[in-house]
C-alpha cells in the first residue's frame, strides 16, 4: 500500500456528511408555526386555490412581518408540500 492510499483511509469520513440543501436555514424556525397557521387553510387540497393561497400569505406576513414575499412564498409552499405528503393530509 503506497502512501496516499494510507492517508486516505486514515482521512475518509466514517460517515458521509450531509450537504445541507436549504438556502434560508432563517426559515426552518418559522416553519412549524406557519403550518399550525396555516394547515387549516391548505389542509384540504380542494381548496387549493387562489384564494386561499391569498389569505395564506396574508396570515404569514401578520405573524411575521420581517419575512419578504419571496419567504413567505417559501413557507406557504413547504407547507402545501409537508400537508400533501403526511399520510391522510395529517
Amino acid at each position: 500500500m503506497d502512501e496516499t492510499n494510507m492517508n486516505t483511509q486514515k482521512h475518509a469520513p466514517s460517515q458521509p456528511q450531509r450537504k445541507e440543501r436549504r438556502r434560508n436555514l432563517a426559515l426552518r424556525q418559522h416553519f412549524e408555526t406557519a403550518r399550525e397557521l396555516l394547515q387549516p387553510l391548505l389542509g384540504n387540497p380542494e381548496n387549493h386555490n387562489g384564494a386561499a393561497f391569498y389569505r395564506a400569505m396574508h396570515k404569514l406576513h401578520a405573524t411575521f412581518p420581517e419575512l419578504s414575499i419571496s419567504e413567505q412564498e417559501a413557507l406557504v409552499a413547504a407547507v402545501v408540500r409537508s400537508v400533501q405528503t403526511r399520510v391522510g393530509g395529517r
